[in-house]
């Protein structure tokens, strides 16, 4: 049985889970993380609706988004596409982004 400390390869094929020591991904950033849940960039491991497949430190996955009805922190390049998107846009008053409704 597989647990959630080394759970598997991502679409890069680099091993994934909270056991798994890594850099953020952000280029340039070399500060130490792991490949957990804690810093995948949405709520789950791989590309989804809101975030990539990248795993990045505080700093760079700083933007908190309502999605769902839950809370999730994404990387700074997933919220500029969603930005930009013009799908989504910032609740100021909630400091986050929120899903804009048709």
């Amino acid at each position: 049985m597989m647990g959630w400390a080394n759970c598997g390869e991502d679409s890069n094929g680099r091993p994934i889970g909270y056991a798994i020591e890594a850099t953020c991904d952000h280029p340039g950033c070399h500060n130490q993380i792991d490949r957990g849940l804690s810093y995948a960039c949405g709520d789950m491991h791989g590309n989804d609706e809101i975030g990539c497949a990248g795993y990045f430190c505080e700093r760079h996955r700083a933007t908190h988004i309502e999605h769902d009805g839950k809370h999730h922190q994404i990387c700074n390049r997933c919220a500029t596409k969603l930005v930009d998107s013009e799908e989504w846009q910032e609740d100021e008053n909630e400091g986050c982004l929120r899903k804009l409704v048709e």
